[in-house]
Formats: C-alpha cells, structure tokens, sequence
C-alpha cells in the first residue's frame, strides 16, 4: 500500500536536465541502497492535509512506472518481509547537476535517515 499526502498542484515548471531525487531502501541482507529518480519537472504545491495555514513548497515530479508523481519523503512497501526488515524508500535529497553529490555523501545520509526510522519505529 502507498501513502501518499495529498497536494494540490499550484504551478509547474520544466527542470533542468540533470536534477534527481535520490531515495533509499535496506536491501534483503541489511545493506544499503540508494537510488536516482530524474526530476521531469518542478511543482509548486499545496500540503491538502495539513492543519491549520496552507503551505506551499516546491517538490520535484518524477516519473514512476506510467504516472508523474510528485516525490514525497516515504514511499511505503506493498508488503511487510518475513524478517521484518524495512521495505520503505525514503527521500533523501536532490541532486543538482552543476553539484553532484558523491555517492558517499548519499549512503551516509541514507545511513541517518534509516537509524532515525528505526529509532522511530523503537518508540
């Protein structure tokens, strides 16, 4: 199943060649990996689920499989593993091309992100 917050698309406007969203997962044997989604456009949203004042915020569009989807933080797995493991990708960041970030810089964030759902999870 796939939770997804809803957002109202307030204006889009094409991304440069070169922008990605980089997500990770724990992999079956407990190792980490990250992976790269090009950034198709740019969307200036809505959070439709907040309390309280609108916010807006500027979230990358990705493609996933036939669908533009805008990136969220979690993308939760359609199933729970046998072992338990955490099946869910998270977001780490963009990617700018005139910056590129080391793969190194990327596993350690996903190192942090992964130890602050676990200690999350622990509560």
């Amino acid at each position: 199943m796939n939770t997804k917050k809803e957002w109202k698309i307030i204006q889009i406007v094409p991304a440069q060649p070169g922008w990605k969203a980089v997500h990770c997962a724990e992999s079956e044997k407990s190792q980490i990996v990250t992976f790269n989604r090009a950034i198709i456009c740019w969307a200036l949203v809505e959070d439709l689920g907040t309390n309280g004042p609108a916010r807006t915020q500027v979230r990358g569009m990705e493609q996933r499989a036939e669908d533009l989807i805008i990136v969220d933080d979690l993308i939760e797995a359609e199933t729970i593993s046998a072992d338990s493991m955490d099946r869910n990708q998270y977001f780490l960041g963009y990617d700018d091309p005139e910056a590129h970030r080391e793969s190194e810089y990327w596993i350690g964030e996903a190192r942090r992100r992964l130890k602050k759902e676990r200690e999350h999870r622990a509560i």
